[in-house]
């Protein structure tokens, strides 16, 4: 059940971002400012600072789904405030 403290979770996001393809930074740039077209190719070392200088919980979520798309069931805990991922999704019992 890896866990990682959101400082962790954006150290490895931008570690991730730095070493990016550019279509794929494309992409990150879009989960980042969806209201904010990119003009040019957006700067991997830019990018990463950006994440680096801190993002909500939420926003690491949604990042992480897009430059680790492997990675499944990732969740934000608000009690330990950590985030999950690739843990196994727990099932509902079945009513009789």
């Amino acid at each position: 059940m890896p866990a990682l403290s959101t400082n962790e979770a954006m150290n490895r996001l931008a570690k991730a971002v730095e070493q990016a393809k550019p279509t794929i930074l494309a992409e990150i740039y879009a989960e980042l400012f969806p209201e904010k077209p990119a003009a040019a190719s957006p700067s991997a070392g830019g990018i990463a600072q950006h994440i680096r200088n801190g993002l909500e919980p939420e926003e690491i979520v949604d990042l992480w789904n897009v430059v680790f798309p492997g990675n499944r069931n990732v969740w934000y805990d608000e009690e330990d405030e950590k985030i999950h991922y690739n843990e196994e999704a727990l099932g509902y019992a079945e009513a009789d």
